[in-house]
């Protein structure tokens, strides 16, 4: 038996954990005010440290004590630079001093507990030390009663006591106790600054750790240096004294670059075929499907904001494989599969999930903003290369020209043209007006359906648009909305001036009555007296009521069975008389 013992083995997390302010890293501002405080003498009763786990509130807590009760360097009071070395600070790091006290919350929830360990000694002097500390982690944890029992400690307590309130979630601690501490909010750490940590302290343990490798155990320690450096440790028993990339990657089982790479082009570009590739791949390597979707949502998250101009490239060649691809349609991509997660979390086949959503990914998310560009583009003349000229859907292609029909079969044609005088241009090719058109469409449907005009609005959702030849356009509607062609006569004129303010040009917007209208039917039917009657009235019902084309008189009753299938069903439900 060996008489040599093996020296007990220290975590890094704990062998460099910061032991004074200037050690704390990115939390200098709080850093900077406990300090000023400390050296004004302007010292607080109660604090409260909220943020997330990992970036240093119990750390600072014992710093904050350290400092109250340090008598090195010949400190006679409070300092701001603990020594570290008197017996305070060195019982203080290893939680060995009587007069600080640190509980844990979560394990002493009952008023008893919080009563024997707080409340009943709290009255008592010091031991040794000048102040009597406090440290409560994970506070929110205590019940209802147990904060009402220490409300009153807390809001008033001896002058040589200091309460110390850790937590996580600050929105659980009652807003009685928060208003009675100085609260000091924690951030989550940057990558940056963790790998930064990461990468001197590797040097210090004689740990050759690559950049790329530290940014990578960052990136997976949530913004927490405690975590950081808990990969850390997990590495180097993984990979000895050289740390790089690919060894992190395949200790953490992440998805390797090349495969996330592949993954981000099919979906870009639907690429169906290797997307299918991808899967194979992950099947065949034992990659996991949730593991794969967040390191893809990650890396489409750090492309849009390349795409943004903010931060570098996820992997080589991120700037060509996003040429002509927009930051919205990244973002879209991007929430979608975050809500694939919580769908592939509870599958019982993670991988088929996975590989059928993102399919489905593919199929739903359109880079609109990217067409649109095309299509402005097309607009203005310029030449786009055949791969990135979009097709254009059948729906888009301007409607073939009517046949002529003989005058007595030919569709009463009301026409509005805006009369505004249009600057000679050279033609412009019939496809590229189509798509003019249906791009002036839209942007009246967004003019009027922000504007003082939702009558105008409801025409044009209710109207098929078919652009009949490239400056004029014809609106039809369909069996059932038959009475918007009374505010449609009224309003081409309107409709008209608009296409043509938008489009540059003269665009004649025509009305086709395929059935005759009913209120002028009505209107034809009724005698003579009965119109010179309502005539008075006729402007300001017309006003009021954008869909009456006449006035409301007594003999104004008409065939219900002639009316449309909506006012049919609402007369089912809501009986009474059809006025025209």
């Amino acid at each position: 038996m060996s008489t040599t013992s093996a020296k007990q083995y220290v975590s890094l997390a704990n062998k460099y954990r910061p032991q004074t302010f200037e050690d704390m890293v990115g939390q200098e501002s709080i850093s900077k005010t406990l300090q000023n405080a400390l050296k004004l003498g302007r010292i607080g009763h109660a604090y409260l440290f909220y943020g997330p786990r990992g970036c240093g509130k119990t750390t600072t807590a014992r710093i904050l004590a350290k400092a109250l009760n340090c008598t090195g360097n010949g400190a006679t009071g409070p300092t701001a630079q603990p020594c570290g070395k008197c017996p305070q600070c060195l019982e203080i790091a290893q939680s060995a001093d009587l007069d600080v006290l640190e509980l844990d919350a979560a394990s002493n929830t009952q008023v008893e507990k919080v009563r024997e360990a707080i409340i009943d000694t709290v009255a008592l002097a010091a031991s040794r030390d000048r102040f009597k500390v406090f440290i409560l982690d994970e506070v929110h944890m205590l019940s209802a009663s147990s904060f009402n029992a220490l409300l009153k400690t807390i809001e008033e307590p001896p002058a040589h006591v200091v309460f110390i309130l850790a937590t996580t979630e600050k929105h659980k601690v009652p807003a009685t106790i928060v208003s009675r501490c100085q609260t000091f909010r924690f951030r989550p750490l940057t990558v940056e600054e963790i790998s930064t940590h990461l990468v001197e302290l590797a040097k210090t343990e004689g740990i050759e750790l690559a950049s790329e490798a530290a940014k990578i155990i960052a990136k997976n320690a949530g913004g927490a240096m405690r975590d950081g450096l808990t990969l850390l440790d997990r590495a180097i028993a993984y990979a000895g004294d050289k740390i790089d990339e690919k060894t992190v990657s395949e200790m953490l089982g992440l998805t390797s670059t090349d495969l996330l790479k592949d993954a981000v082009d099919a979906l870009c570009h639907k690429n169906n075929a290797q997307m299918h590739r991808v899967f194979q791949t992950l099947q065949s390597e034992g990659f996991d499907a949730n593991t794969f979707l967040k390191d893809l949502k990650n890396t489409l998250g750090d492309l849009f904001y390349f795409t943004l101009g903010q931060g570098s490239e996820p992997f080589t060649g991120s700037k060509e494989l996003l040429e002509g691809i927009s930051a919205g349609f990244l973002a879209r991509l991007t929430r979608k599969i975050s809500k694939l997660i919580d769908e592939v979390k509870f599958s019982d086949n993670p991988l088929v999930s996975a590989e059928v959503g993102l399919f489905t990914v593919m199929d739903s998310v359109v880079d609109i903003d990217s067409f649109i560009r095309r299509l402005e583009a097309l607009e203005g003349g310029n030449v786009l290369p055949p791969s990135s000229t979009p097709s254009v859907p059948s729906a888009r292609k301007p409607a073939p020209t009517p046949k002529t029909l003989p005058p007595a079969a030919k569709p009463q044609v009301q026409q509005a043209v805006a009369k505004e005088p249009v600057e000679k241009s050279e033609p412009v090719p019939v496809l590229d007006k189509a798509i003019s058109n249906r791009q002036v469409w839209d942007k009246m449907l967004a003019k009027f359906g922000k504007g003082d005009t939702p009558f105008v609005y409801d025409v044009m959702m209710s109207a098929q648009v078919e652009f009949t030849t490239p400056d004029t356009w014809t609106l039809v509607f369909e069996k059932g909305k038959e009475f918007y062609q009374i505010t449609a006569e009224r309003k081409l004129a309107e409709l008209s001036a608009a296409a043509t303010e938008l489009a540059g040009r003269q665009i004649a917007i025509q009305l086709t009555d395929q059935t005759a209208s009913p209120a002028a039917q009505s209107q034809a039917a009724k005698p003579a007296s009965a119109l010179s009657k309502a005539a008075s009235t006729e402007a300001v019902i017309l006003d009021e009521e954008p869909f009456a084309a006449g006035p409301f008189i007594e003999d104004s009753a008409t065939d219900v069975a002639n009316a449309p299938e909506e006012v049919k069903h609402i007369l089912e439900m809501f009986p009474g008389e059809l006025i025209a």
